[in-house]
């Protein structure tokens, strides 16, 4: 056994470790979080820390040399994914935690009051000997046949008795599921949009219908791994890996409950109801149901159509009679936040053609209008959201979101941190950049320094450098930040699956884009990138830059349209129906596609 001494900011803690076991695995064990995107398989070079000793005969691994230089090895920096403990060490864990930027707000639409649940007042004659009916059958003579489970029969004749008959009944739909006091009169629900990176909540007053407060976290799952595929394959490969996943999310609700709760004084059994939206993996994982066969072609989920589960059924810690509403999906890859943002957008409704864009790891594309809409999902790889970049973040406090390079200052940050790392917006950005000052080609090829000479400002110049053997360009001199090569070839990857996407959906509908009357961005990139940016990439045609409209959070305005109108819940389902799903690995001509949007 040797001891493994970790240290993160304040915090150290000590750790009998066995022989040749992966430092990753231990800190993970030990609920010590590493940023990371692959879940420890070597392919993001994200989990950094700093081993000492740093002795010789720790050489780097060959995964290791593409993320770490010989300088920083010195300093004994490693990767956590690649390091066997064979000796005592101190692991210090460089703190790279910032606040989460969630994008909470959306374009807001206005939604008549029709919540399922409802709170109704009664005053019931008491029982004598002339009227014995029984207390269950008292109350549903004022209110109608109702379904009762056994908890709330129980509850019924001490509350009546207590309150001299004098209650207030909740009714959901045709159900009974709770008799309280007169005085308690709250009645509220959430909204919740679970994303891979990210969660936002909201707290809902069913009353009036007003967002009373929201809630915003990163999904905890991300420690399993940044992406979809690195959960599922931690669902099949660990013992009770499904388990722990539905865990995590499941804690990061009832985090979310006691929040709310404290926050606002509301007592978390006056919340009766969550709507729930979320891609289709993070649903399964959600609801504790197999996801295994999303990962394998040809994508089957084991569910799509929506799902009513008791509170108490899922261990969420709102009313246990409350209920947990997940909305539907259209496929294994367009998930019920693809559905609730088509409904926040509005195309659903409209004669004209629209397109939506929800951009991330995977980009869930939607093209049509009220008469016929298809989708799919591009597999855009993690660029977008930071990952596979050298110096790639997170939307967080500190990233680099916004390149200029006429500027003296260069970029800016979320929240004029210290620049941390650079984020999906900030990448689309310096690329454009690059390319508008002829540092890039439109293959994607970065010039040298002395190709560039006499073309182009000194003070631009003197940012050319070579990192780890590629040409790349220096953001911030002071932190190191910058942009390689192979950052560009991973962009180029992203931006070509999704222009392939929208042309494969084009040619679907016989449409050209001179067709297209609106362009909906969706999601945290949708909201922060700047369309001039995205159309010199050639991200979004030219033809639909001034068609832009940015929705905002989409999938949280959906997903709170459903728990204040009943009507938009079964509007849903209708929705996930009318939308048609192309399988773009299935399609021959997408690989042509694919390569042609490549080039800037």
């Amino acid at each position: 056994m040797y001891r493994v001494s970790v240290v993160k900011g304040q915090s150290r803690v000590s750790i009998q470790v066995e022989k040749n076991r992966k430092l990753w695995d231990v800190l993970l064990e030990h609920g010590i979080f590493l940023e990371n995107f692959c879940n420890g398989h070597g392919t993001c070079g994200k989990c950094r820390v700093i081993v000492q000793p740093a002795r010789e005969h720790h050489r780097l691994t060959g995964v290791e040399r593409n993320f770490i230089s010989e300088e920083e090895a010195q300093k004994g920096y490693r990767l956590a994914c690649a390091v066997l403990v064979d000796e005592d060490m101190v692991v210090t864990v460089p703190e790279r935690d910032r606040e989460a930027v969630v994008l909470l707000s959306a374009l807001y639409r206005e939604v008549p009051l029709a919540p399922r649940v409802k709170k109704v007042k009664l005053w019931l004659k008491e029982p004598d000997l002339d009227d014995q009916r029984d207390d269950l059958k008292r109350l549903t003579d004022n209110l109608g046949s109702l379904k009762t489970g056994r908890d709330v029969i129980c509850k019924l004749p001490g509350v009546l008795r207590e309150n001299a008959f004098t209650v207030n009944a909740v009714i959901r739909k045709d159900e009974l599921v709770d008799v309280v006091r007169p005085d308690r009169d709250g009645l509220y629900g959430m909204a919740v949009d679970i994303g891979t990176t990210t969660i936002a909540g909201y707290l809902v007053d069913l009353k009036t219908g007003k967002e009373v407060d929201v809630y915003s976290s990163l999904n905890p799952q991300r420690r399993l791994g940044a992406d979809v595929i690195s959960r599922i394959n931690h669902e099949i490969t660990t013992d009770r890996g499904r388990e722990e996943l539905r865990d995590l999310i499941v804690g990061e609700f009832n985090r979310m409950v006691s929040h709310f709760s404290r926050r606002n004084k509301v007592n978390r059994d006056d919340i009766y109801e969550i709507t729930v939206v979320g891609n289709t993996t993070m649903m399964h994982m959600l609801a504790g149901i197999p996801a295994d066969h999303i990962a394998n072609a040809p994508y089957v989920p084991a569910y799509t159509r929506e799902l009513e589960v008791k509170a108490r059924e899922m261990g969420i810690d709102i009313n246990p009679d409350g209920y947990v509403v997940m909305l539907p999906m259209v496929s294994g890859y367009i998930g019920a936040d693809t559905v609730a943002a088509i409904m926040a957008s509005g195309m659903y409704e409209n004669s004209e053609v629209s397109l939506l864009l929800d951009i991330g790891t995977n980009g869930e594309i939607v093209l049509g209008n009220r008469e016929r809409m298809v989708s799919c999902s591009a597999a855009a790889g993690p660029a977008f959201e930071g990952a596979r970049i050298t110096f790639g973040t997170g939307g967080v406090v500190g990233a680099i979101s916004y390149v200029d390079l006429d500027s003296q200052e260069v970029y800016k940050t979320i929240g004029d941190e210290k620049p941390l790392g650079i984020c999906g917006s900030g990448i689309v950005d310096v690329a454009s950049e690059l390319i508008k000052k002829g540092i890039v080609d439109e293959t994607g090829r970065m010039k040298t320094a002395e190709e560039l000479q006499g073309k182009l400002d000194s003070r631009l110049l003197k940012r050319i450098v070579e990192y780890n053997g590629q040409l790349a360009f220096v953001l911030d001199p002071q932190s190191g930040i910058l942009v390689t090569q192979k950052d560009i070839r991973e962009l180029q990857l992203a931006k070509g699956a999704i222009a392939a996407g929208m042309n494969i959906l084009a040619k679907k509908l016989g449409l050209q884009w001179e067709d297209v009357r609106r362009v909906y961005l969706a999601g945290g990139f949708g909201n922060y990138i700047r369309v001039d940016s995205a159309v010199n990439i050639g991200l979004i045609p030219e033809v639909l830059k001034d068609k832009v409209v940015q929705l905002g959070n989409g999938a949280g305005m959906g997903a709170r349209m459903a728990l204040i109108c009943d009507e938009y819940f079964k509007l849903a389902s209708r929705i996930k129906d009318k939308v048609g799903y192309v399988e773009l690995s299935g399609i021959p001509e997408f690989q042509t596609e694919f390569m042609d949007q490549m080039y800037f």
